[in-house]
């Protein structure tokens, strides 16, 4: 009997909906951090597999657990590996068993525990935490199959539902737009005005939705130059990115000017200089950056936060609408999953039971009398599989998945059946 076998499948995690966002940046880890955390968790033998989850968003540390070890081993680990006080760590922490663990990661892999509903891009991360356990040799059967049937479920959802189908952030609705415009946005000019957090998540979506050419200003020459260090765009000194404007095919505004700072008369001569092409404005600022009235200037496209906004609100119920389906799918594949590791702990289980059992009956023969051993042994061994028959009928008939681990950890705990191990 192995001991992938036995241990206990368990999530640690912080996420967005437990943990504030200075907690989670001082757990979020690198690809790099990650190899290294799993090799060092290994090496202390805390889990016999493991697979870690990071991202902006979340931390969450998959693991099998051996005998008495606790999720409270992990947290103290990781607190002294990252100079974390452990009550802190701690109490923004939530702590998943079993079923519930892998039930969590499906949902995961669907997008349905994510900031923005049926997020695509959680389903890669999830791939790539498996990469680096694969890399580095923490997951092997229970955990490869774990991760494998969340993103088959992750699949699932996005091809038979339209949960990831809309745009939900006003950053994508933007580049939406703008690619009805241009089509392709690769070789699109972007030029984002303020560097700040609006400013900054705007050019890593449009980095990440393929756009090479990216110009940035801001009032602070520091946030532009750390902006530019992480995207490697151009940095557009503040006192001439209105001479820049002919270059842009998309602008974009999210200072926090009193006033607007897109005058009309730049975008005039911004149009002559382009010859008529077009250009998209994008003014996410509040008050606004641009000046109202450049939609009126032909071939300039203007869209202002709340026209995004409400594009935004209806994506979101159309995608909410689709929950209960995407839901199903995840319970479905979930209870495959289960059936599997169900029927894969139910044998060494009972195997482990029925010794229990006759070590007990061989205890109590040895303290009676050797003439009445063979009499008593035979009773012993009726009176034993009379007790048992029932018991393990039921833990291998039932037909729940999640009841059947339920079950089953029961009586390796009610038993202590990992004490020898």
């Amino acid at each position: 009997m192995t001991a992938a076998t036995e241990a206990r499948l368990m999530l640690l995690g912080w996420n967005l909906r437990v943990a504030d966002v200075a907690v989670r940046e001082r757990v979020a880890l690198t690809a790099d951090e990650v190899r290294e955390a799993l090799k060092q968790l290994a090496g202390m033998g805390i889990v016999s597999e493991s697979v870690i989850v990071s991202t902006c968003h979340r931390s969450e540390i998959y693991g099998l657990f051996e005998g008495d070890r606790s999720g409270e081993e992990l947290t103290r680990f990781l607190a002294e590996w990252r100079g974390l006080a452990l009550g802190d760590l701690s109490r923004s922490s939530f702590l998943a068993e079993g079923a519930e663990a892998a039930r969590h990661l499906f949902r995961v892999a669907a997008g349905l525990d994510s900031m923005a509903l049926g997020e695509s891009e959680v389903l890669g991360q999830v791939r790539q935490a498996l990469k680096l356990a694969r890399e580095s040799g923490t997951s092997r059967t229970v955990l490869h199959r774990l991760f494998e049937s969340a993103v088959s479920a992750g699949k699932r959802v996005r091809t038979e539902t339209e949960i990831s189908v809309r745009p939900v952030s006003v950053a994508s609705i933007a580049l939406e737009l703008a690619a009805k415009v241009f089509g392709e946005l690769s070789e699109k000019t972007v030029l984002v005005l303020g560097a700040g957090e609006t400013g900054g998540l705007f050019a890593r979506q449009a980095s990440e939705a393929g756009v090479r050419q990216l110009l940035v200003s801001s009032r602070t020459r520091e946030r532009a130059e750390a902006l530019a260090r992480q995207l490697a765009c151009e940095i557009i000194p503040w006192e001439e990115f209105s001479l820049r404007l002919a270059s842009a095919d998309v602008v974009v505004g999210t200072t926090a000017s009193p006033e607007p700072i897109v005058r009309r008369a730049d975008v005039e001569e911004a149009m002559r200089q382009r010859r008529g092409r077009p250009m998209f404005f994008l003014d996410l600022a509040v008050p606004r950056d641009v000046e109202p009235g450049i939609a009126e200037i032909y071939n300039v496209f203007s869209y202002q936060l709340n026209d995004l906004e409400e594009v935004a609100l209806e994506n979101r119920a159309r995608r909410s609408r689709e929950i209960p389906h995407a839901e199903s799918i995840v319970e479905e594949e979930l209870s495959k999953f289960l059936v599997w590791m169900g029927n894969r702990s139910v044998v060494p289980t009972l195997a482990d039971w029925q010794r229990r059992w006759v070590e007990q009956r061989d205890a109590e023969l040895n303290r009676q009398p050797a003439s009445e051993r063979d009499r008593l042994r035979e009773f012993a061994d009726a009176l034993l599989a009379r007790l048992l028959h029932e018991p393990m009928r039921r833990l291998k008939s039932e037909p729940d998945a999640g009841k059947k681990l339920e079950r089953l950890d029961a009586v390796r705990h009610l038993f202590d059946l990992d004490k020898d191990r």
